[in-house]
């Protein structure tokens, strides 16, 4: 069955981005209306804890259950072979498990008003974490900040690492001692030249990115 395939035509790919991009905003904002008045406080701080949460989520899934054991090790390591493949969970499976793990568990341990917000940070969380890995493989940053958050995540992908979790924070690896050594400095960017004699490799230049 196509739609749990581990990797995604460009169409399912894409559209796993826009379902967890609509899910999550739609989620937020319907909230921010709908939430009681005297709530919207609790609601906006448990949203933050939501997010927070899948911070720690993502690290400890990412370190004990993609990098510990079998399937999902094997499965992730075609990640790892092939970084800039279109490969991750099927969306009916992430989908799924967002709803058996955390929304259905906010719901019944709290109050409706406030296990949604909290779920909707997750959900908010997930989509982020999407977006900067998605940015991670498939684009070429220009400034320096994002080039050195670029570099960070490329050099978990190498042979034998076993450091730098954390994708969308590096602050868990921080706290657990998996931060590894200190990167060494960047490649200086070649800068497009503006002399009239040689137009074409000003232009080459200026699309070329770093290499993490």
């Amino acid at each position: 069955m196509a739609f749990l395939n581990l990797e995604h035509s460009a169409r399912a790919y894409y559209a796993d981005l826009v379902f967890y991009g609509a899910a999550s905003m739609g989620l937020s904002l319907w909230l921010a209306w709908a939430v009681p008045p005297g709530q919207r406080l609790l609601g906006v701080l448990l949203f933050a804890l939501g997010a927070l949460i899948w911070t720690l989520l993502e690290y400890l899934l990412h370190r004990f259950v993609l990098h510990g054991f079998d399937p999902f090790r094997r499965w992730h390591q075609m990640h790892h072979d092939r970084p800039a493949a279109r490969i991750c969970s099927p969306t009916v499976i992430s989908a799924s498990a967002f709803g058996l793990l955390v929304l259905l568990p906010s719901l019944a341990w709290l109050p409706t008003w406030q296990g949604l917000p909290l779920a909707a940070g997750v959900l908010s969380g997930l989509f982020v974490y999407s977006l900067a890995h998605h940015a991670l493989h498939h684009h070429r940053p220009q400034r320096p900040w994002v080039r050195r958050y670029k570099l960070w995540h490329a050099s978990h992908h190498l042979p034998g690492q076993h450091h730098r979790f954390g994708v969308t924070t590096f602050f868990w690896d921080g706290v657990w001692g998996t931060a590894g050594p200190a990167l060494g400095p960047l490649k200086r960017q070649p800068c497009a030249t503006t002399s009239r004699s040689a137009p074409a490799d000003a232009s080459k230049t200026s699309h070329q990115g770093p290499s993490p």
